[in-house]
């Protein structure tokens, strides 16, 4: 498809997906959309620098008696609570230093056989941000560490924004999403094993995670919705880094469109 022509059909598709987000009360379509800007941090107000010309009190000179003067012995400073303890080698240091990273920084593990279920996940707050899809997986939030679709049989339990189409609509609270299938999985030339970089060239079915998609429509249940980094290039909303999870979204409408 010629650069051009491709480009329109685009901006149709973009034109498409503001109009179905209007006709079910999402968004105006007559108002531009909103500018998001992130404000840094700010910092408490340092500690005031004490008036220079205040009067000090005059110090004091204290003698002291080196037999009678706790942990303080002779010209050094020692400990009394470990005088007599036999001082480690580096060897058993570093064995205790490697004991204490295995039992305090060790990942948690996933339980085998967990049961999937819709809704938020106790512990997890909107806003945590995980490294890697792995971690997110570990967390319940969302499961499958390559699809974007995690789906059940009352609907999807989660999705993934993170890539995805340049002619989808991403508003923060509301979005549209495109779902999954339609590529070739032989992959492209340059890159064959990639599995997921070629190019859209055949209708997405309503089955699999968009069959699940619809029926969260039909049922109510809620979405586990996460944001990439790589959603970047399409979205003001992507997170810098990783994947945030952003909260439950509730699935107001699907359909199909044609190109």
């Amino acid at each position: 498809m010629p650069a051009n022509e491709y480009e329109q059909v685009r901006l149709k598709n973009l034109e498409d997906n503001r109009r179905i987000l209007a006709e079910i009360g999402l968004i105006n379509p007559y108002k531009s959309l909103p500018k998001v800007s992130f404000k840094k941090g700010i910092r408490g107000n340092k500690r005031k620098a004490e008036d220079s010309t205040s009067s000090r009190p005059a110090k004091k000179h204290v003698e002291l008696d080196p037999e009678n003067s706790g942990s303080l012995r002779g010209s050094r400073r020692r400990s009394a609570r470990v005088k007599g303890k036999e001082v480690p080698t580096e060897t058993k240091l570093k064995e205790e230093v490697d004991q204490w990273i295995d039992e305090n920084d060790a990942p948690a593990k996933v339980a085998p056989n967990r049961p999937n279920f819709y809704g938020a996940v106790p512990g997890v707050e909107v806003g945590t941000v995980w490294a890697t899809r792995m971690e997110c997986c570990r967390d319940g939030i969302h499961r499958p560490t390559v699809a974007g679709i995690h789906a059940g049989q009352d609907g999807s339990f989660s999705i993934a924004l993170s890539g995805g189409y340049e002619d989808n609509i991403d508003l923060g609270d509301c979005f549209t999403y495109t779902g999954e299938g339609g590529r070739d999985l032989k992959g492209t030339a340059n890159k064959p094993k990639n599995l997921r970089t070629a190019p859209q060239s055949k209708d997405q079915t309503l089955t699999r995670g968009n069959l699940a998609l619809s029926r969260n429509v039909e049922t109510g249940n809620p979405v586990r919705v996460i944001r990439g980094y790589k959603l970047q290039q399409f979205s003001q909303f992507a997170p810098e880094d990783g994947y945030r999870y952003d909260g439950m979204f509730f699935k107001s409408a699907y359909g199909s469109m044609v190109t």
